[in-house]
């Protein structure tokens, strides 16, 4: 406790590791084909082309609607893929990926086209707990007919959990590999192997490290803001501050705006102030 505030700590950069939101989203951004590799892996699909990943990126169906921000989003020709990584035993997340999936295709289907143009779309948890308490390794939703479980949907919408805790029932010597890895044992599979070679030369990148700096004060100025029963006007200005910092580092708006918890209308307000100062670039 100092003055009075309970004191909020996120990881230290040192001990990341691929499990970590800033990490994963930061390599998979960074290494499209190894997110395609990934993505091969879970689903067990081929992907010709994958468009480049996008890390946080920011959705919001409608001006007053809850806005989403996915881990690590691309696509390829007919399919939409977001991968969310999942590392507390969320209750909420059967109807987070409700969500998720309409805010996709609220934003993929343009007016006046049919739906039958809506693509595939996954939504993908890697969590590192039984959310479900079932100890099945996967957890892949369709939507199905009650009175004849033969019988699906056929909307093309996936939601699909994998659990870490239990991967060891994973029939793939190579997925096994993966989510040990992810849980924190040592790399063993050459795809693992690579995943490990991303994350030491992640360790090196003394321009990641300094985002991940800036991201961590954010986030626990946003907690201890969130535990104030007051909105302090000093706590406020550091939540401020932190967001010129990120405009810095060339972070989205959008992105800083879910981060910070400030509206995007401040958030483009202080881009404009930066724009103007001495020496600005």
């Amino acid at each position: 406790m100092t003055n009075g505030h309970k004191r909020y700590h996120t990881k230290p950069w040192e001990e990341l590791t691929f499990a970590d939101n800033f990490l994963f989203c930061k390599i998979m951004e960074d290494s499209p084909e190894l997110c395609r590799q990934l993505l091969e892996l879970l689903l067990h699909i081929k992907i010709d082309r994958l468009e480049p990943p996008q890390s946080e990126r920011t959705m919001q169906e409608r001006l007053g609607s809850k806005a989403v921000r996915f881990d690590v989003y691309t696509k390829d020709d007919r399919r939409i893929f977001d991968i969310e990584i999942q590392t507390t035993d969320a209750q909420n997340l059967p109807e987070r990926a409700r969500y998720y999936q309409s805010v996709i295709d609220m934003d993929n289907l343009s007016k006046g086209e049919n739906y039958t143009k809506l693509k595939d779309t996954y939504v993908i948890f890697l969590c590192l707990k039984d959310i479900f308490r079932r100890e099945l390794p996967v957890y892949f939703f369709e939507n199905t007919c009650r009175e004849d479980k033969s019988l699906t949907l056929g909307d093309r919408a996936y939601k699909v959990f994998f659990n870490t805790a239990n991967c060891d029932k994973l029939e793939s010597d190579e997925m096994r590999s993966f989510f040990r890895f992810l849980k924190g044992e040592r790399a063993k599979s050459a795809f693992s192997k690579r995943i490990a070679e991303k994350v030491a030369f992640a360790k090196r990148n003394m321009q990641w490290r300094k985002q991940y700096m800036t991201w961590q004060q954010t986030i626990d100025v946003e907690k201890m803001f969130a535990f104030e029963e007051g909105h302090d006007a000093g706590v406020l200005e550091g939540i401020r501050e932190s967001a010129r910092n990120l405009l810095k580092e060339g972070d989205s708006p959008e992105k800083i705006a879910r981060c910070c918890s400030l509206p995007l209308e401040e958030v483009l307000a202080l881009r404009e102030e930066l724009s103007r100062e001495p020496f600005a670039q």
